[in-house]
C-alpha cells in the first residue's frame, strides 16, 4: 500500500513539474508591440472616515518592445479622480497612475479604474478598496 501511495505521489509531482514548465513558457512568450504590466492591480485604503481624501500611486512598466500610450483612465465614480502620463512610455520604462479618492458615504468601497492603452492587453482594470466608517 505504501508503495502505491509513493508511486502516485511521484506521478503527481511529475505532472506538477510539467504544468509549471508550461506556465513558465506561456508567461515568457515575446511581445511584439507595447505591453503594460502593473505592480499591483488593487489597492486597499483600509479604514477611512467620511471626508477623508486619500491618494495612491499605481506603478506600471512597459514590458513590450514599442512605445506604450495610455489613451484614458476612467474612474467608476465621481469620488475618484485619476491622472496618468500623457507622453509615451518607452520599452522597459515605468510610469505611474495616480488616483485620488474622497470618502463621501459610509460603508465598504470598491471602485474601479479602467486603463485604456495601445498595449496588446488594451484594457486593464485596477481596483480600490476600503471601508468608510
Amino acid at each position: 500500500m505504501k508503495k502505491h501511495i509513493a508511486i502516485w505521489a511521484f506521478i503527481c509531482f511529475l505532472i506538477g513539474v510539467a504544468n509549471a514548465q508550461t506556465s513558465s513558457e506561456q508567461t515568457q512568450k515575446p511581445v511584439n508591440g507595447p505591453e503594460i504590466q502593473f505592480e499591483k492591480l488593487y489597492f486597499d485604503f483600509g479604514e477611512l472616515k467620511i471626508g477623508d481624501v486619500k491618494e495612491v500611486s499605481l506603478s506600471f512598466k512597459n514590458i513590450g518592445n514599442r512605445p506604450l500610450i495610455l489613451d484614458d483612465a476612467i474612474s467608476s465614480c465621481d469620488c475618484t479622480t485619476v491622472t496618468w502620463p500623457k507622453e509615451p512610455v518607452m520599452p522597459g520604462k515605468t510610469g505611474t497612475i495616480k488616483a485620488r479618492y474622497e470618502a463621501k458615504y459610509s460603508g465598504l468601497i470598491s471602485k474601479r479604474i479602467t486603463v485604456l492603452s495601445n498595449a496588446e492587453s488594451d484594457r486593464v482594470i485596477l481596483q480600490l478598496k476600503g471601508n468608510v466608517l
